[in-house]
């Protein structure tokens, strides 16, 4: 058998549709070609599949990689694309680097496509991507697992409609101010309030439900954000830890991804040894908890007030450009992005491998 086929999947009906572009820019560089032929394969934002042409792309791969309609001109390309698809056909020579951020890409619903199709892939599993990716579950699957997570409250549209009031009465309550009003199953804070006056926190939730049917709203501690990259199978190697400096309110989109923003990412971050290894083994605890696989960038809060970790949430496709965290904690721990990339495929082979050799049929 010849080279296998790398194929770099982006772009996707998604809020985080850009910052995939970004992502599958440094990834499509990045892939070593002398083990593979390296395709990409873009999802426009109404979910149609278009695969991109390769000698443009080798000729020049630019920051952003946008979604461009198929080329005839790259029957290969097509007829891979086909291959994909098609049922019953031998697909071993295939695996697909998946850097479709957020929805539709990183819960679940592409990696159950690709189980199906027995197509090789990075990252999580079909479980552990639904999992991560909802933030109320995480928290129930990592405090059952024992480890500290942030009050919350958390609730549905129907019963924001039906009992409002009740809602805003617990809140109240039960958690203090200022607190954050988070979608439940999106990413790069996409639709994320920080509310400190109570009278502002019907229109956080009422702007937070424009991007999901269930959200949450946590306790405000004064936090340093700490971040930990994981890389391999279902026992992960960790990262040294990073952290997010942000001079006001929170690691916002706009902080994360515009030329302006005033948010600092220290790597390493600069803690003490004893801090920085408790920080470590409860990231590979959570990785553990949540089922994931291959790589996670596990995302914890350090209160102020105690000196103790509080899990944030765990991110199971981050980003990965070149100012990205995720590649830039493995670079400060040794490994380089060409480096990166090739194990994370490799991990997806060996997966596929063990799939492979269970039995399905009696």
């Amino acid at each position: 058998m010849g080279k296998l086929k790398a194929v770099v999947l982006y772009g996707g009906r998604s809020t985080e549709h850009e910052i995939s572009c970004r992502s599958a820019s440094f990834i499509y560089r990045n892939i070593d070609r002398q083990r593979y032929d390296v395709y990409a394969i873009a999802i426009d934002k109404q979910g149609l599949w278009l695969p991109q042409d390769r000698k443009r792309l080798e000729a020049q791969c630019p920051e952003l990689m946008p979604v461009e309609a198929h080329s005839p001109s790259d029957p290969e390309s097509q007829a891979l694309l086909q291959r994909i698809f098609q049922v019953g056909q031998d697909k071993d020579d295939i695996v697909i680097f998946n850097i479709l951020h957020g929805t539709y890409g990183e819960d679940g619903c592409i990696q159950g496509f690709l189980d199906m199709q027995g197509i090789a892939y990075v990252g999580p599993g079909t479980l552990g991507s639904a999992v991560a990716m909802d933030k109320v579950v995480a928290k129930q699957l990592v405090a059952a697992a024992g480890l500290p997570i942030v009050p919350y409250v958390s609730f549905r549209a129907a019963e924001w409609r039906e009992k409002g009031a009740a809602l805003l009465a617990e809140i109240g309550q039960n958690l203090r101010f200022p607190v954050f009003v988070k979608p439940a199953s999106l990413g790069s804070s996409v639709g994320v309030h920080k509310v400190s006056n109570p009278e502002l926190l019907s229109a956080a939730i009422e702007d937070a439900l424009r991007f999901d049917e269930r959200i949450l709203v946590e306790t405000g501690f004064k936090v340093r954000e700490i971040e930990y990259a994981c890389l391999g199978a279902y026992t992960p190697d960790v990262s040294l830890p990073g952290e997010v400096g942000v001079p006001e309110g929170f690691y916002s989109y706009e902080e994360k991804y515009s030329s302006a923003s005033k948010a600092q990412v220290l790597v390493p971050a600069p803690l003490e040894a004893a801090l920085a290894e408790t920080g470590r083994k409860m990231a590979a605890r959570i990785f553990q908890a949540l089922n994931l696989y291959g790589m996670a960038r596990i995302d914890l809060f350090l209160n102020l007030e105690d000196q103790s970790f509080y899990f944030n949430e765990a991110n199971t496709l981050p980003g990965f450009t070149s100012i990205s965290q995720y590649p830039k904690l493995w670079e400060c721990s040794g490994v380089n992005a060409r480096d990166l990339i090739a194990r994370l495929l490799q991990l997806a082979l060996d997966r596929r491998a063990q799939q492979r050799s269970l039995t399905r049929t009696v």
